[in-house]
This record gives structure tokens, C-alpha cells and sequence, in this order.
């Protein structure tokens, strides 16, 4: 009898606003030369290429703030270029290539006491303990070469596309391009090496051409 007034059991109420899962740490790598620079470089700089004024006229607006909300959203940033730390032996007076012109760039921009690029530290015997963010190396080898130091730096499966796609290119190289496309890595203009390429190299890439999606 009591039994037919007996309250049915109550359904926890479901939140309206189910958590989205956080996405997967993505890398961002750049080239330099007209990706991130207006003028190239020659992958060497001496004279009046290395004032701060001439730098700072040398990187394209919205670099900075472009390489700050990657880092504010927990994601990787490299620098993959072709310059190479023997070139400074092409000039006679002072000049800086590689690596230490990349750093110097990169000084520039963001303070002489930055930590958000940096180049392999080596021991007393010349061996490399850290690899760095700075890739420079004249490999012509469609960079692999620097995509290998980014694998093994980010624990990256080169024959895995989940890891592959985690990569973001902006590099001005059509060819480069291709060969990250073929790889499952993500471009600028999907399916499109020539029009990625050619869009990296605009100088208004970070103020304008970048696709929300790119950055979100």
C-alpha cells in the first residue's frame, strides 16, 4: 500500500557544459629567411646588418606576438634554417651566420636576456647536451635533417600521422613544403605547397595571412 506512494529514485541532474578535452601540444616550425625576415639575409650578416635598427626594420610585423601566444598556449616553436655557422668564413671582416645570426635576430626582438630561442649548448669536448630551438644547418635535404632534431627533441614518430599533423610549418621553400606536406604535416593553405610557400613569404604573414585556425 505505502509502497505506491514511494518516491521514484531522482536522475542526477547532467552539467549543461560538458568540459572540452584539452587539445594536443602542437610545434610550430619556421624558416627564417623571408618567413620571419622581409629581406633575406644571404644566411650572413656583417656591417650595418648587424645594427638593432636594421633588425628590427628585418622582422615582420606581428613575429613577436605571433611566437607569444604559441608560448602562452603551451605549444613548441623551432626555427629551421638553411643558414650555416661555416658561412662566416665567406667575409673578412666581422660577420655573423648560423646560429649566432638567428640568435642575434632573436635577441633583438624579445631582450638580450630571452630564453625563448636558443642554440645547442655543447661540453668541454665539443659534444652537444642540448639541442636548442634554433636549427640551422645548410642540409639540402629538404630539411630533414631538422626535422629529425625536432623528433627526437618532441618524441615525435615520423611514420606516425597523429604525430606528423602536430606540426604547423611556415617555411617560404615550395619544395620544403611539399616534402612536410607529404610527411602529414600541417600547411598554411591545405593541400597547396606553392600557395603555403608563397603566403609565408608575404610580409604581412602574421598581421594578415595567418588563419585563425593556424594559432587557435
Amino acid at each position: 500500500m505505502f509502497g505506491l506512494f514511494r518516491k521514484k529514485k531522482e536522475k542526477a541532474a547532467e552539467p549543461l557544459n560538458k568540459a572540452i578535452p584539452p587539445r594536443e601540444k602542437r610545434i610550430y616550425v619556421l624558416d627564417f629567411d623571408r618567413t620571419i625576415t622581409i629581406l633575406h639575409t644571404g644566411a650572413i650578416a656583417y656591417g650595418n646588418e648587424l645594427a638593432p635598427a636594421f633588425i628590427q626594420k628585418n622582422v615582420k610585423k606581428g613575429f613577436a606576438e605571433f611566437v607569444r601566444k604559441v608560448v602562452k598556449n603551451g605549444d613548441a616553436i623551432y626555427i629551421a634554417s638553411y643558414s650555416d655557422d661555416a658561412n662566416v668564413e665567406l667575409v673578412e671582416e666581422e660577420a655573423v651566420s648560423g646560429h649566432d645570426l638567428i640568435k642575434l635576430y632573436m635577441d633583438e626582438v624579445f631582450g638580450h636576456d630571452q630564453a625563448i630561442f636558443t642554440t645547442p649548448q655543447k661540453n668541454g669536448a665539443g659534444e652537444i647536451v642540448a639541442a636548442g630551438n634554433i636549427i640551422a644547418g645548410n642540409s639540402q635535404d629538404l630539411k630533414q635533417y631538422h626535422l629529425d632534431s625536432i623528433a627526437r627533441q618532441e618524441n615525435l614518430d615520423q611514420e606516425n600521422p597523429d604525430d606528423m599533423k602536430r606540426i604547423y610549418l611556415l617555411e617560404d621553400d615550395e619544395d620544403v613544403v611539399r616534402f612536410f606536406m607529404e610527411k602529414g604535416c600541417t600547411v598554411i593553405v591545405p593541400f597547396s605547397a606553392s600557395r603555403s610557400a608563397d603566403t609565408a613569404a608575404t610580409k604581412t604573414l602574421f598581421t594578415s595571412y595567418l588563419p585563425e585556425s593556424f594559432t587557435a
